[in-house]
């Protein structure tokens, strides 16, 4: 299995288990950039977790998560992820988005969500 392989399905297993800040300490960049659909860019490790941190955070009820197996092709991998939770203050919520990362030595350095 290459590293890419390796990176991308150490991620969705953690994800699928909801340990998206453990998938992230162990597998971005202290520079990672993360590109939201509206074009809001968060730049490096600790923003991005702090970002998830208040995401995750904010879910009152977890309905769904479904997370694709990954697609590989050289240094890039890319998941479909279906969430249905409901959020504090704003209610129900469901997200069919396209998860594409970058892998560069072994870390992902970028990710970009399309929804």
């Amino acid at each position: 299995m290459t590293v890419v392989k390796q990176v991308a399905y150490t991620l969705v297993q953690l994800c699928r288990e909801w340990k998206f800040p453990e998938a992230q300490a162990a597998l971005f960049r202290d520079d990672v950039v993360n590109i939201e659909p509206d074009g809001r860019i968060t730049s490096g490790l600790a923003a991005i977790m702090n970002k998830e941190r208040m995401f995750l955070d904010s879910i009152q009820t977890r309905h769904l998560l479904e997370i694709s197996d990954p697609i590989v092709a050289d240094d890039y991998f890319a998941v479909q992820l279906l969430m249905d939770v409901t959020i504090a203050n704003t209610g129900r919520r469901t997200r069919n988005e396209l998860c594409v990362y970058h892998v560069e030595n072994g870390k992902i350095i970028r990710e970009q969500f399309f929804y």
